[in-house]
């Protein structure tokens, strides 16, 4: 089976769940026989060499294409008609050989012009389109981002309309799909995943902390929760005799970064070693999102053995329960309240939420099961 695999960017040349969701899942693909021609828009520290070294063993299995994103704009919207652009960019590549392909996988806006030439009548290749999170029909967490998330509901919703299967991470996200007015045989549920080698056999295996430590992954982005959080740590903070650390791993700007020696900003870590390491000295993930798909960071978190702190959105309720505490939204007031709890937990809890997010990963979220489903749909696809 041959599949044009259609990104937006591949980890670790671009930073993003979506981003490593791709590597992971082509690297399964291939391992699994499936064809591919993955095509992606580069980025930092990128390299055709880098690239191969990514998919080192699969050479025969996996084509490269690399077609640069466009350039960004200036005016409002300027985002969906890179997206666009991008689509179309790459459907003109492939335009002259699309016979080769059986099926055509596209991640967020990718797969765009090949869905408007397939209402054409141009194509016939069925197109599967995964969105994640459907982060713009959740609730914004402010009245600038409702305006962007305006921008995106069109575009969006006429690619779901029109594609002949759509992802889901269930959840909520399905229920968004089906009050789009997406029809539930074109809806495919999926979960993101986790490689064996992040899981730690037992919590056994974790070094007990002489505090209480938490950690916060993920960028400066309004939606991320970052302000709420940042009102909540003030509270906590003015209690000196509070004894606790927290990491900030991400491109956190100086301007914002709260001034307590028990919190550390580690700035951005593409080092997935380091990563490790620092969640393995740790006891809780913080995640107060106000819109998510289903997050990498809470199956990293969960795999290294930490107990969860998130809110409700998306599919975040597929992976948080026993485990941890789950906010309705990232009200700063009982976020404060919920690290509070996390900080003030005694071994027993702790130790119980920690071992429990282990024994879900091993159950719900292990990779090699989510690609084998993939497989499973692409046969689905053709028949």
């Amino acid at each position: 089976m041959k599949v044009l695999f259609l990104t937006d960017g591949i980890y670790p040349f671009q930073l993003g769940g979506m981003q490593k969701h791709s590597l992971i899942l082509t690297r399964l693909l291939a391992e699994r026989g499936i064809q591919l021609t993955v095509v992606h828009c580069g980025g930092e520290g990128y390299s055709a060499e880098k690239f191969s070294n990514e998919y080192e063993g699969f050479e025969n299995q996996v084509i490269e294409v690399m077609i640069p994103f466009p350039k960004p704009g200036k005016l409002p919207g300027h985002y969906i008609r890179e997206n666009k652009k991008y689509s179309e960019l790459i459907y003109n590549h492939f335009e002259s050989n699309l016979s080769d392909y059986d099926a055509v996988y596209a991640q967020g806006f990718s797969g765009w012009h090949f869905i408007k030439m397939k209402q054409k009548k141009a194509i016939k290749l069925p197109i599967a389109v995964n969105f994640h999170g459907f982060e713009m029909f959740q609730t914004p967490p402010s009245t600038r981002v409702m305006l962007e998330y305006k921008l995106f509901k069109a575009a969006v919703k006429y690619n779901v309309l029109n594609a002949d299967f759509v992802y889901s991470f269930g959840g909520q996200i399905t229920q968004i799909l089906k009050n789009l007015g997406v029809p539930q045989e074109k809806i495919l549920l999926q979960s993101n995943g986790i490689t064996e080698d992040w899981i730690k056999s037992s919590i056994a295996n974790l070094r007990r902390n002489q505090q209480r430590t938490l950690t916060f992954i993920g960028r400066n982005e309004r939606r991320k929760g970052i302000e709420e959080l940042n009102k909540a740590l003030t509270e906590i903070c003015k209690r000196k005799d509070l004894s606790f650390r927290f990491n900030f791993i991400g491109p956190i700007p100086e301007s914002i970064q709260l001034t307590d020696e028990r919190l550390i900003y580690h700035g951005e870590i593409r080092d997935v070693a380091k990563i490790k390491d620092i969640l393995g000295h740790s006891d809780v993930l913080v995640c107060p999102s106000h819109s998510e798909g289903m997050p990498t960071v809470i199956l990293e978190g969960m795999a290294s053995g930490l107990a969860i702190l998130a809110t409700d959105v998306g599919a975040v309720a597929r992976q948080v329960s026993e485990n941890g505490i789950l906010l309705q939204k990232p009200d700063p007031k009982k976020l404060r309240n919920a690290l509070f709890r996390m900080i003030n937990s005694n071994e027993e809890v702790m130790n119980k939420m920690k071992s429990t997010s282990i024994e879900i990963v091993k159950k719900r979220f292990l990779w090699s099961v989510i690609a084998d489903q993939k497989v499973k749909d692409f046969d689905r696809m053709l028949s």
